[in-house]
């Protein structure tokens, strides 16, 4: 079913509001590239985008605790 110009540009407005938005790029020949990336959150189950918010907050928890055993 065709959405109509209203939806969208509501579904626009809503998104902008609700959403932050980060554009990653990588390389295709790097190691670690879309395709890498795609097949490892269908082999744990997740979206690519629950897979990258969930390796940023352990990244984030793992950087926190270095920085505090630096600092005590």
């Amino acid at each position: 079913m065709a959405q109509s110009k209203a939806h969208i540009e509501a579904t626009g407005r809503y998104e902008k509001k609700a959403y932050d938005k980060i554009l990653l790029r990588m390389r295709k020949d790097a190691s670690i590239n879309g395709d890498v990336i795609r097949t490892h959150a269908e082999v744990m189950g997740e979206s690519v985008n629950a897979f990258l918010l969930r390796a940023i907050e352990e990244a984030i928890e793992r950087d926190n605790v270095k920085t505090a055993d630096k600092e005590g």
